[in-house]
């Protein structure tokens, strides 16, 4: 890292002089015009050019089709290109159905402009429209609505909600990958505008995010069980579903609430709360007297996927730790 020396010239005037290298590489010299980003967190960006970065790629997908298409696409997104310029020799009706479906699976994006071999795909939301934290609460709530809904769908035999809890999904997934997205922006400005996350903060709310997106992916799990069949369960694990219900709910808020403020102790305490759940939740396999394999495999499903989803909101609590540590050291004795 170079370090320079701030002098001052004149009664107001305080400079410091550019890396030679750096000059060199972007040919600047005496008289040059140099423009100066001020980000929230206090860094200054050097740019020669006065517009933003063109954050444009041209993809060549060849005859790519389905997932692959898919990670390719979504890797541009989250790599933060604003234009993504999509070509094939034939791009096939298979590959531009595959497309649309991406699109519709992110936040931002919509497809601009569509030829017989060329799609350009354009983000069109800014990222101050939708900041890192309140994506972040938008997954909590949408997440604990999932975790209610596949357990009351499992209980009540209710198919188009266990249906609904999955449709749902696609919800969590989207902006969990808008987060992401924003974290690479974050790094690679240093600042999103008018966003006041360092990096540090940054990276980890998107661990968090990622934390949340697993728990779906379990409330997920529960739905579609849920919705393949009906289940006669018995009273001690209807009411022990009933109470982890809420346990979840509110294990969820906390996590979120305290990463969101920093309260290391206050996720020390979470995760301390949650061991103690956990014990009692491996016991949940033995809950019942079951008749058919069927129901066997859905209590072991739901200790599996409840263990799981408190595995990952202790995840939330140790990254709070990290977190405070990482923002506000302790002092060295």
């Amino acid at each position: 890292m170079d370090t320079r020396k701030v002098q001052r010239t004149g009664k107001s005037t305080f400079i410091v002089s550019l890396p030679k290298s750096w000059a060199t590489k972007n040919s600047i010299s005496a008289g040059s015009i140099i423009y100066i980003n001020q980000g929230d967190n206090g860094a200054l960006t050097l740019s020669t050019d006065r517009s933003e970065r063109d954050m444009r790629v041209r993809l060549d997908i060849g005859d790519k089709t389905g997932e692959h298409l898919v990670r390719d696409i979504i890797g541009c997104y989250v790599g933060g290109y604003r234009t993504i310029e999509v070509t094939s020799g034939h791009m096939s009706s298979m590959q531009k159905k595959d497309l649309h479906l991406i699109v519709n699976k992110l936040i931002g994006p919509e497809i601009l402009e569509e030829t017989i071999n060329k799609v350009v795909i354009q983000d069109l939301l800014s990222s101050e429209e939708l900041q890192s934290e309140r994506a972040l609460k938008r997954i909590r709530t949408v997440v604990k609505s999932m975790i209610s809904d596949s357990l009351s769908s499992l209980l009540n035999n209710n198919g188009e909600l266990a249906v609904d809890v999955i449709h749902r999904d696609n919800d969590v997934d989207r902006l969990n990958l808008l987060i992401a997205r924003q974290f690479t922006e974050i790094l690679r400005s240093g600042s999103v505008k008018q966003e006041t996350l360092n990096p540090i903060t940054a990276f980890n709310y998107m661990q968090a995010s990622s934390n949340l997106e697993r728990i779906a992916d379990h409330a997920y799990r529960i739905a579609e069980i849920a919705s393949q069949r009906s289940y006669n369960l018995p009273d001690d694990l209807r009411e022990e579903l009933f109470r982890m219900e809420a346990l979840l709910s509110g294990l969820l808020d906390d996590s979120i609430s305290y990463l969101l403020q920093t309260n290391s102790n206050k996720a020390n305490e979470l995760i301390d709360r949650i061991r103690e759940i956990q014990r009692h939740v491996g016991r949940m396999a033995n809950i019942g007297d079951y008749k058919e394999e069927s129901e066997t495999v859905v209590r072991l499903v739901l200790a599996s996927s409840l263990e799981r989803m408190l595995d990952y909101i202790m995840n939330i609590g140790e990254l709070t730790i990290n977190l405070s540590h990482s923002t506000h050291p302790a002092e060295k004795a």
